[in-house]
């Protein structure tokens, strides 16, 4: 168990997806050690008394990647002297580095977003991202413990990275728990997230239109936003679809947990992903899913256990699975019966310190 130490934590002092468990996090370690959480979202107070043993500073700029935010952590590191550093996102470059020149004997990171779905999105590596790789593999390899949320996140950081994998511990996130469940039944197919190449939509739009052959009640939700918004209308148009589609934009984080619960079904058709979140929120109000067998889905969902898979890319498979679940309603309540078990025994936090200080307690591998 971790105490008696003094923590520092970079990230989001939010509620608000997987910002919660760095929060969560910080108050559970706080209970048993000094807990210093360095917040990039802007809040308006420099600094904040959670309880006497967890203090919240904010860093001076706008991303915590200028001078001043630099100089802003080595003042901190000098008068805590931490003993262990647990980092995320845009953080992770100051906080590794600092941490390396400080001998802080655990520096642990996260590795959310994976170049994979970059190239996926943008098509290409130019060269302001290829620099961009070698800046932040150096701050990775400064690292400890690189805690990777999904096997093909850890495949990812140690190709293009170049991180030791010994150092890479596929570590899933995890969600606060929610009273909502799922109540289905308004003949609905939904699909959440941004609206970029990467997470699939037009394939989905594809697989609908020949599920409306079978099955032509039904409507599919498309919530979120991204420069693909205006091409997907476009597309639902050119398919003849454009009654049957509802495109919802953004809805609010406090709304996700009912919008998932309402539907049949919650789609993911992504062509690459990392540990999709809303896969973690449908599991915890117990809507069935299913999800293309790309990236880190896998990890998540075995097939025809807590969900279903479909080819990546291919709306003709994933049509057929969709037209499976609506034919069939004990394999529905299979489904959300065992995504519900899954998140409870996978990603609630009730189990999160409990796995975090497993991973951390290894012995951290020697090199880069």
């Amino acid at each position: 168990m971790i105490s008696g130490k003094t923590i520092f934590i970079a990230h989001n002092w939010s509620d608000v997806s997987v910002s919660y468990q760095s929060k969560w996090l910080a108050t559970e370690l706080s209970k048993d050690n000094t807990v210093i959480f360095f917040n990039a979202k802007k809040s308006g107070s420099a600094e904040m008394t959670i309880n006497d043993r967890l203090l919240v500073v904010e860093w001076p700029g706008k991303r915590p990647n200028g001078i001043k935010d630099l100089l802003f952590a080595i003042r901190l590191f000098r008068r805590y002297q931490p003993q262990l550093v647990i980092s995320n996102f845009a953080a992770n470059d100051i906080m590794l580095f600092v941490a390396s020149f400080f001998a802080v004997s655990q520096r642990v990171c996260y590795y959310h977003t994976m170049v994979q779905q970059y190239i996926e999105d943008v098509g290409r590596l130019d060269l302001a991202q290829r620099i961009n790789i070698w800046r932040k593999g150096f701050a990775f390899r400064r690292a400890t413990h690189v805690l990777a949320v999904s096997s093909a996140a850890k495949a990812d950081i140690t190709r293009y990275y170049k991180v030791n994998p010994e150092k890479c511990f596929v570590f899933p996130n995890a969600l606060p728990d929610t009273d909502t469940r799922h109540c289905g039944g308004n003949h609905s197919i939904g699909f959440l997230g941004r609206l970029q190449r990467s997470k699939g939509a037009d394939i989905l739009l594809h697989a609908f239109k020949l599920l409306l052959t079978d099955i032509p009640g039904l409507r599919l939700l498309i919530a979120g936003s991204g420069e693909e918004s205006a091409s997907l209308q476009e597309l639902s148009h050119s398919l003849g679809i454009q009654d049957k589609v509802v495109f919802n934009g953004s809805i609010s984080y406090t709304a996700i947990h009912r919008f998932i619960a309402s539907l049949d079904v919650l789609a993911v058709p992504s062509r690459i992903d990392n540990l999709p979140t809303v896969i973690l929120e449908a599991f915890s109000v117990g809507t069935p899913v299913i999800a293309s067998n790309a990236g880190g889905i896998p990890d998540m969902i075995g097939h025809a256990v807590n969900g279903l898979l479909f080819e990546s890319g291919n709306a003709e498979d994933l049509a057929a699975n969709m037209l499976l679940l609506f034919n069939n309603e004990t394999l529905r309540a299979k489904l959300s019966e065992n995504a519900r078990s899954t998140f409870e025994k996978r990603y609630s936090l009730r189990h999160y310190r409990e796995r975090f200080e497993a991973v951390v307690e290894q012995p951290a591998a020697v090199g880069d």
